[in-house]
C-alpha cells in the first residue's frame, strides 16, 4: 500500500509585505532546497541582509493536480515590522502568488556525485503555563542530540498544518494540551549526516500556552522522547540544552524586541 508520501509532493514558498506604490502588497517565491525562508524573503523585497522582519503566518495549501497527484505547501509570511497590521488584508482575491500548480515541477536535482538529500519541515514550541515555567522534553538514545533538553515539537506530516503538527506533538511528548499562539519565527538548519546525508530543514517556532497544566508523562511510546518536565527560566541555566531549544529561546527574545 502506498503511502500518502508516494502521491502528494510538498512544497514551500515565502511571502513578504512590503511598501507599495498603492500601498502594502504581498509578494511570494519558492523556496528552494538549502535556502532560508527569511533570506529568501529579504531577496524577494530588495532588503538589506540584515534588516528585521517579522514572521506573521504558516499556512498550508493542499490541492489536488492530476494523475491522483496532489501537492502540499507550506507558505510563509513576513512583514517588514511597520506593516505587520497589513496582514492579511494584502493577501489578494485570487490567492497568493506563486499559485500552487505553478509549484508542481520538481526544483533541479543534485549532481551526480552529491550527497543524498532529505528535507524536512518541523514545528516546535516554547510552551509555558500560568507560573511562568517552560515545557521541556529529553531526546532519548539513539536520536541526534540524545540527553539534551528539547523544545516539544516535530515534523509536520504531509497533509498536516503546523499547529495541529504542534498540538500533537506536545501532547504524545508531555502529555500536555496547549494552545498554539504567536508565531515567533521560521527559521532554516541544515547538517550532514555521518552517513552523508544532506539534511535540510525548515523549524517553525511558535509560543504554546497550557492552561491546566499537570504533571507532565511521555505518552509515546519508543519514540525520540525519553522524559519531560516544567522548569522556571532560572532553571534552564542548569540544563543541558539542545540546539533546537537555544535557538528557540533566542528567537523569543528577537521576535520580543520586534514586537
Amino acid at each position: 500500500m502506498s503511502s500518502i508520501d508516494d502521491w502528494m509532493a510538498r512544497r514551500v514558498t515565502a511571502h513578504l509585505i512590503t511598501s507599495g506604490p498603492q500601498g502594502p502588497v504581498l509578494s511570494g517565491t519558492r523556496v528552494l532546497f538549502g535556502q532560508d525562508p527569511e533570506e529568501v524573503a529579504r531577496e524577494l523585497g530588495g532588503l538589506e541582509p540584515q534588516a528585521p522582519l517579522v514572521a506573521l503566518e504558516v499556512l498550508t495549501e493542499t490541492v489536488s493536480l492530476y494523475r491522483g497527484r496532489a501537492l502540499h505547501v507550506d507558505r510563509v509570511v513576513f512583514a517588514e515590522p511597520h506593516l505587520v497590521s497589513a496582514w492579511p488584508s494584502v493577501v489578494p482575491v485570487e490567492g497568493f502568488t506563486p499559485a500552487a500548480p505553478a509549484l508542481a515541477e520538481e526544483e533541479p536535482g543534485p549532481a551526480d556525485d552529491a550527497r543524498p538529500r532529505l528535507r524536512r519541515f518541523a514545528s516546535y514550541g516554547i510552551v509555558t503555563d500560568a507560573a511562568g515555567r517552560i515545557l521541556l522534553s529529553r531526546i532519548a538514545e539513539g536520536f541526534p542530540g540524545a540527553g539534551t533538553w528539547h523544545l516539544p515539537g516535530g515534523g509536520v506530516d504531509t497533509g498536516e498544518d503546523v499547529r495541529a503538527a504542534l498540538r500533537r506533538e506536545v501532547l504524545e511528548e508531555t502529555g500536555q494540551a496547549g494552545v498554539v499562539g504567536d508565531l515567533i519565527k521560521v527559521a532554516s538548519h541544515r547538517r550532514t549526516r555521518t552517513s552523508g546525508t544532506d539534511i535540510y530543514s525548515v523549524w517553525v517556532f511558535s509560543h504554546v500556552h497550557v492552561l491546566e497544566p499537570s504533571e507532565p508523562h511521555v505518552l509515546e511510546q519508543d519514540g525520540s522522547t525519553a522524559d519531560c518536565g516544567w522548569f522556571t527560566p532560572a532553571g534552564l541555566a542548569e540544563l543541558r540544552l539542545s540546539t533546537t531549544a537555544r535557538r528557540g529561546m533566542e528567537f523569543l527574545v528577537q521576535h520580543r524586541r520586534l514586537r
